[in-house]
């Protein structure tokens, strides 16, 4: 079984990376919860998810309130006695709402390639929109979870543009080239055929979650993960495994006739590499 702590040793530069991914996975969070937030309130429903952006809901909120959309026991002096709105005014609300979500996903989809403008943007929108919960609501008890998790989110966001400067200040790393498959080591002038101990043939009955997948020349790569146990499969064969509880950044490592084949996982992401060249990438929001 592969080394968990040895696996875990990473550079400034991939614990920055990481810090800077979690900060636009959290971002991306925001989006969704606030999507789904929107639609249960246009259903009526009663539930409301945390981490989302106060504003779309508020604005969505006082559409239906003065359109006349909630449900009768929710007005104390009887439905008849107010004046609405026409349903023009929420849709144009909704649409306002919808927006600014959008807005949200796409400073998720911008602020990839470390472009950290989108981040600076979503911080100061998700900053007023903060402070637009906090006029509108208050500080009560019943808001302290939603003041919490919108200053987690903003320290979050921070924390990501910080990484990112600190990105900036580091040396540039060296790319160590990887000799394929026939192809001599520059280092030994040698062939490099060894491959890696199988640990084992993988089991396909068990059940078992495809954490990414790919395909390159003759190689059918899988890298799953079987309880608590990550794989890393070649051929049907498991080269290389992890065991944890929960999941921290990892490498798993196989050299199959002279190729290195790598799945990795750097906090938001399953990735394989096949000799240094990435092959597939998976958003893991879970």
């Amino acid at each position: 079984m592969a080394n968990y702590f040895n696996q875990n040793q990473l550079s400034q530069r991939q614990v920055y990376e990481q810090k800077y991914n979690k900060s636009r996975m959290n971002l991306l969070l925001i989006v969704l919860f606030t999507a789904i937030n929107l639609f249960l309130l246009v259903t009526n429903s009663d539930s409301y998810f945390l981490f989302s952006a106060a504003i779309p809901y508020y604005m969505t909120g006082l559409g239906m309130l003065f359109c006349g959309m909630f449900p009768e026991e929710y007005y104390v002096d009887g439905i008849e006695n107010y004046i609405f709105w026409d349903n023009s005014y929420f849709y144009v609300l909704l649409a306002i709402s919808i927006v600014i979500t959008l807005l949200y996903l796409l400073a998720w989809l911008m602020s990839n390639k470390n472009r950290v403008g989108w981040m600076i943007f979503s911080l100061v929108f998700f900053g007023i929109d903060t402070l637009a919960m906090l006029w509108l609501s208050g500080v009560y008890v019943d808001m302290i979870i939603d003041i919490i998790f919108h200053v987690w989110v903003i320290v979050s966001l921070a924390l990501g543009i910080h990484a990112h400067c600190k990105l900036k200040t580091l040396p540039a790393e060296e790319k160590v080239a990887i000799p394929a498959a026939n192809e001599a080591d520059p280092t030994t002038n040698t062939v490099n055929t060894q491959s890696s101990n199988i640990i084992r043939i993988a089991d396909n009955d068990v059940k078992h979650r495809v954490l990414a997948q790919a395909q390159v020349a003759n190689y059918d790569i899988c890298y799953r993960r079987v309880k608590r146990t990550n794989e890393l499969v070649v051929n049907g064969n498991v080269y290389d495994e992890i065991e944890a509880l929960v999941e921290r950044p990892h490498a798993l490592k196989a050299t199959v006739d002279g190729n290195l084949i790598t799945a990795s996982f750097n906090g938001t992401h399953s990735i394989i590499c096949f000799n240094g060249e990435e092959k597939a990438k998976k958003l893991r929001l879970f």
